[in-house]
């Protein structure tokens, strides 16, 4: 009976097993409940499989018992024995592909592994450490290449470049692209002359709301962006709420920060500046009767020095035989200790199918120079929401800032009009003080040649530079699973800029007096409007992997601004706010601009094994700056890249985790110009025509059909490694670049009947290496230390300019409009060119064999390098020092910048300190002119007093005495202090100074409080360039007056003060 019962059990099992079945079925993501269409459903042990529809449902015909395997891209396929229908089938993530970094492209998103180009991402945590107040300044030392020059005004900009500098006219500032989108900084509206420079930000975006930052470096990454991506791309990538789970989380930051100039730098005290004044008329009695020429015969030092034997020192007074006891550093009194708050906070929740994230963020930032301060309000909202079964996916990201403060006046131009407030404190003169009242600039005039000029306090205080800007973006994104291996994207943004300027310079300075009150008001406005479709393909088939992308963009901005002058005002009180009480307006001046981008994108990834990578880009941009027969370009680029240590000979070495070889050529474009330029242009132009004021327009540019783009061709070569379990990891990258048909404004001559046109000439070369290196030294469950270290070098040159010139002077700089900067072939880009020195003349008989023209005991020794002849070709008795004799006298360009940085934790305790350096960069400082030369009533450097030519004269009882135990004739470095001076204020190579520094650039120190198991609280100390190692005598060598403008890098004039800052903050998580 029990082997019956065993047979038909066996029989009824079989016949159960063997029946076929319908199963129905639906394939889930685990973690979120999201339906995966696409899925495949293979029967195992034979040929029969589906793929799920666009719900994530399926019907297959097997039998009852059969296995079936489940896989999806970026999930872990699933085995499961089938016994009855329906099923459910809940898919978990890929754990390897989790443990992958996720790094943005531009318009798409791929695995960190799966790189063929240059691209650095910097996370969250790493900007968490670093306190900056700006954006541009937060990547200071984090990317190898990459360097920033800083502005230290209250909401000021700072320049940015990426791999040397590519052109002339169109600057070095990489595109910046906000959530995909890319975006503008935020300008200033024009100001007065001299009322300071304008500047651009990316102040609109709070750092506080930043997940990740990506840095696009080689053609094959920044391709993408075609015609913009020239100088490299910044990807901004802000927080979103996707992984909250359903929670919700508050995160509250105070944070209150000190600030102070870096160093006053050493000028004169009220004595030592009448001692100055004092030796000026030693200086100049000793060189006028020691000369050999002079009537009379010169002194010989038997003589007595007074009227009688020498009448010409009648003209001279002493001008303090008595000390007048004043002291006035006029450093103290225009700048401050500045205390500054920021408030942050952010709010994330929801889980990944609905979720928000908001941002509020307030830095209320005061200036070290008084008067000078900026309030920024930034609030950020993301919104996501799956819509229609959960195939689509529904994105809003909305920006609002609004910035107001008063800025110093820092701008430069003719001395006495224009000279800003640092500057003014350097060289006012000490033994004045602040104005009493009832008391006008009038008393400073006996020591400013008899000009009214009013001092740096008073310009701080008082002048009114009033900015005001606006920033709104709104973005709407779709993105939708039209099969599933094929997704849409659908983008539109609209971005709103308006920057208000309002100047005022009241009665009791030297430029409102001369105009009774002088006012403008200005504004700029940018609307932006951008959309774009986007469809990505990805599949995966056996060991074979392919992703393919074309995106479409469309680009409008239309930029309008607005300047009105007036002055004659008569009182204060209306100060800007009511031209109508000027006594004269003057011609508002505007402008209204139209700019279009189209452009079309296709690339294409594929990967074998993931061990062999191809990219292909190739872009196509259309631009309305352009004539038609130029208006678009084709921008490709292709990259290969392998990973050599997923070979099998490679795998036995243990200590190799990576090893990964890149090289990608690409071409890129820039076209930094303003549009129409490819138009013949007309200007207004206003005269008096029979007592009649006419207005009427001349012919400004003219037409170039063949106008057309900057283009760079980049190649680069790169290494991936990673050693002993990843803990040591270097990337080298070795990159050359060649930028031709330069963009530039060419002056025409008269004859032609225009005055300029722009046009395409020139080629300009870059090669460099870009080195990173990252270590963790340790790591165990209570300490960890880990090592980051970045080098970048980078060679610039000048490869050619047109067929008829070698060189191209740049724009003028400094009161006396110099021109000490050079584009000149074979040369980098923006080389400073004067006139050499050698130190002093000691004396007539060193200064007459010169042959020198101004050769003089005490005056500058100048190197004759080009002798000038007669018409017959004989050497002239006298030479000119002139252009013909200047050489390259300085670089602004960097031999190569670095970084090191050290983070470490050890229980609930954090810490990073980043050390930044350069070295090379020469500087070419403007106030040096009057600083060390020695040469005005003005106030001088210390340094340059104390090592200047000083003769062996003294003076005693009203009498002049001679005195070989005192003076300096021989051995010193700065010309004499005289009354009537030689050459002086050409550009030499006494302006030029090393830019080469090592910076402890911020230093970070903080506490978690660990309150429960979803609060804390972190308790911290910052400080910002604390201290800085450098030959430099101004206030910082990294610090620059024109961050953003190309032909006119390294110059510092009147640059807002470098500063230093400790800040405290509390963050509270909940």
């Amino acid at each position: 009976m029990k082997n019956i019962s065993l047979i038909f059990l066996i029989f009824f099992s079989t016949s159960i097993f063997s029946q076929d079945l319908l199963l129905r079925g639906t394939v889930f993501e685990k973690d979120s409940d999201i339906t995966l269409p696409g899925a495949t459903i293979q029967v195992i042990g034979n040929d029969t499989g589906v793929v799920t529809d666009f719900d994530g449902n399926f019907e297959i015909i097997l039998t009852i018992g059969d296995k079936i395997k489940v896989s999806y891209v970026g999930k872990e396929t699933t085995e499961l024995t089938i016994i009855s229908s329906p099923v459910s089938i809940y898919m978990e993530s890929d754990t390897n592909e989790l443990d992958e970094v996720t790094v943005s492209v531009g318009y798409f998103d791929i695995s960190k592994k799966d790189l063929s180009g240059s691209i650095i991402q910097i996370t969250s945590d790493q900007l968490e450490k670093n306190r900056n107040g700006s954006l541009e300044s937060v990547l200071q030392g984090q990317v190898s290449g990459l360097v920033v020059t800083e502005s230290s005004e209250p909401g000021g900009g700072s320049g940015v470049s990426i791999r040397g500098t590519n052109s002339i006219l169109g600057g070095t500032q990489p595109l910046y692209v906000l959530d995909g989108i890319p975006v503008s900084p935020l300008s200033d509206a024009q100001g007065m002359g001299g009322s300071g420079g304008q500047q651009s930000s990316l102040s609109f975006i709070n750092p506080n709301d930043i997940e990740k930052i990506e840095v696009l470096k080689d053609a094959a990454a920044t391709s993408i962006y075609g015609a913009r991506g020239a100088n490299g791309v910044i990807l901004i990538t802000s927080k979103t709420a996707n992984n909250e789970n359903g929670k919700d989380k508050i995160s509250l930051r105070y944070e209150s920060y000190v600030t102070s100039v870096r160093k006053n730098i050493d000028v004169l005290d009220g004595s030592g500046f009448e001692s100055y004044m004092n030796q000026r008329v030693l200086n100049q009695i000793f060189q006028d009767i020691t000369d050999p020429t002079r009537n009379g015969g010169a002194y010989d030092g038997s003589q007595l020095i007074n009227a009688e034997n020498f009448p010409e020192i009648s003209e001279y007074n002493f001008p303090y035989p008595q000390s007048t006891g004043k002291n006035t550093n006029w450093q103290d009194e225009t700048y401050r200790l500045s205390l500054s708050n920021k408030y942050n906070l952010n709010y994330r929740g929801g889980d990944f199918k609905r979720n928000i994230s908001i941002g509020l963020g307030i830095n209320n930032q005061e200036g070290v120079i008084i008067n000078s301060n900026n309030k920024t309000i930034n609030f950020n909202m993301n919104a996501k929401r799956k819509a229609f079964n959960d195939k689509i996916d529904v994105y809003s990201k909305t920006y609002f800032t609004h910035k107001k403060g008063n800025a110093a006046s820092v701008g430069n131009g003719e001395i006495f009009q224009q000279r800003g407030v640092v500057s003014q404190a350097l060289q006012f003169q000490p033994i004045f003080s602040l104005l009493e009242p009832g008391q006008d600039d009038d008393i400073y005039s006996t020591l400013n040649e008899g000009n009214v000029v009013s001092n740096p306090y008073n310009l701080a205080r008082y002048v009114m530079d009033i900015k005001k800007s606006f920033s709104f973006r709104q973005t709407l994104q779709i993105v939708a699973r039209i099969t599933p291996k094929l997704t849409a994207t659908l983008k539109g943004s609209y971005n709103f800029q308006k920057s208000n300027r309002d100047n005022y310079y009241p009665l009791n300075t030297t430029r409102g007096r001369n105009t009774n009150g002088q006012a403008s008001q200005a504004f700029l406005e940018n609307s932006k409007t951008y959309a774009e479709v986007n469809f990505r393909y990805r599949n995966k088939f056996q060991n074979h992997r392919l992703d393919a992308t074309v995106v479409v963009t469309y680009e409008k901005n239309e930029i309008r601004s607005m300047l009105n002058k007036a002055r004659g005002f008569g009182t204060d009180a209306t100060a800007f706010y009511n031209f109508a009480s000027a006594e004269e307006i003057l011609t508002p001046i505007s402008q209204f601009r139209e700019v279009g981008l189209l452009s079309a994108l296709f690339r294409v990834g594929y990967n074998y094994k993931r061990k062999y990578f191809i990219d292909v880009n190739a872009r196509i941009d259309a631009s309305s700056k352009f004539s038609i027969n130029n208006k678009s370009a084709l921008f490709p680029s292709v990259a290969f890249s392998w990973f050599a240590s997923k070979e099998d000979f490679l795998k036995k070495y243990d200590n190799l985790n990576e090893l990964k070889f890149r090289i990608s050529y690409g071409k890129i474009g820039s076209n930094p110009i303003s549009p129409y330029q490819s138009l013949a242009l007309m200007t207004p132009i206003r005269y008096n025509f029979n007592d009649e004021i006419i207005t009427g327009f001349f012919e400004s540019n003219l037409a170039n059909d063949d106008l057309t783009w900057e283009t760079t061709d980049q190649f680069n070569f790169g290494i991936d490694l990673g050693l002993l379990d990843s803990k040591l990891n270097f990337i080298v990258d070795l990159y050359h670049k060649v930028t031709s048909d330069l963009l530039q404004n060419v002056q025409l001559p008269p004859s032609n009947g225009y005055t300029s046109r722009v046009d395409n000439f020139g080629e300009v070369e870059n090669k460099g290496i870009d080195f990173s290196i990252n270590s963790i030294i340790s790591e165990n469950d209570s300490f960890k230390w880990n090592v980051n270290a970045n080098l970048g070098l980078n060679k610039n040159n000048l490869n050619k300019l047109n067929s008829n010139l070698d060189f191209q002077l740049g724009p003028s700089v400094g009161f006396s409009q110099a021109y000490p900067i050079l584009f000149k072939v074979g040369q980098p880009l923006g080389i400073y060119w004067g006139a050499q020195t050698n130190g002093v003349y000691s004396d007539w008989d060193e200064a007459i064999s010169s042959g020198i023209s101004g050769a003089a005991p005490g005056e500058i020794k100048y190197i004759n390098n080009f002798v000038d002849v007669d018409q017959s070709g004989q050497p002239l008795a006298i030479q000119e020092i002139n252009f013909d004799d200047y050489v390259k006298i300085g670089d602004p360009n960097p031999d190569f910048t670095y970084s090191i940085s050290n983070n470490f934790n050890f229980k609930n305790w954090d810490a990073s300190i980043l050390f930044t350096g350069q070295k090379g960069g020469d500087i070419f400082w403007v106030d040096s002119w009057q600083l060390t030369g020695l040469q005005k009533t003005t106030n001088v450097l210390t340094s340059s007093f104390e090592d200047s030519w000083m003769a062996p004269l003294t003076y005693e009882n009203g009498n002049y005495l001679y005195d070989s135990s005192t003076g300096s004739l021989n051995n010193v470095n700065n010309p004499g202090a005289m009354i009537d001076t030689g050459k002086r204020a050409i550009s030499s190579d006494r302006n030029i100074y090393d830019g080469s520094f090592i910076k402890l650039k911020n230093i970070n120190i903080g506490y978690t409080f660990e309150l429960s198991e979803s609060r804390n609280m972190r308790l911290y100390i910052s400080g910002q360039n604390l201290i800085v190692w450098t030959d430099y005598p101004g206030y910082d060598p990294e610090v620059r007056t024109y961050t953003k403008n190309p032909q006119k890098r390294g110059v510092d004039f009147g640059t807002y003060p470098g500063t230093k800052s400790v800040l405290m903050g509390l963050k509270f998580n909940y």
